[in-house]
């Protein structure tokens, strides 16, 4: 059998970003069933395509290289569960961030022009999943702000396999 794969690109929260995380994830109720992503797996994805190998890949990277912003400071400042999906999952979410977005936009753009087909379009919510099958967890009321200046994005390759894992393939630096 076939190992699936496909390519990640997505901010991945600093250690301090992730601890902060997982703190207001302990102060929530969750049923047996749900399953919770290893705090250095957490990351907010731009966008996600087909998995790519040597010339296609090295493409991809350069036209990636090519996206360029500034670091990003971003608040998470919500949290709750999204019920309406084959896989309920709970979120932190972020305060509305017009340079989030416009970096999202940019390497859409950038994997168009450079013929990749991307399966991350039109209604994009920002989100750090905490948790999966979750569709009875209750969280607390707020979230206390968890403030993250996030510096680069990343290319990641995610197996899916058991274990699942992240594969790191580069980092493209806010600057």
């Amino acid at each position: 059998m076939t190992e699936s794969r496909q390519l990640l690109i997505g901010l991945f929260p600093t250690e301090p970003v992730q601890a902060a995380i997982h703190a207001h994830r302990q102060d929530w109720w969750w049923p047996k069933r749900c399953s919770f992503p290893p705090q250095e797996r957490l990351h907010l994805t731009l966008q996600y395509l087909d998995d790519q190998q040597g010339d296609a890949e090295r493409h991809l990277r350069a036209a990636l290289a090519g996206v360029t912003m500034q670091p990003l400071d971003l608040t998470l400042d919500r949290s709750c569960t999204w019920v309406d999906n084959e896989d309920p999952v709970s979120v932190v979410q972020l305060s509305e961030h017009q340079g989030l977005r416009r970096l999202q936009h940019d390497i859409s753009l950038a994997l168009r022009r450079s013929g990749f087909s991307s399966r991350l379009s039109g209604g994009w919510t920002p989100h750090i999943t905490i948790a999966r099958n979750s569709e009875r967890a209750a969280g607390p009321m707020s979230l206390e702000p968890i403030h993250w200046t996030a510096s680069e994005f990343r290319l990641v390759r995610s197996h899916f396999t058991r274990p699942f894992r992240h594969e790191p393939l580069d980092s493209y630096p806010l600057h």
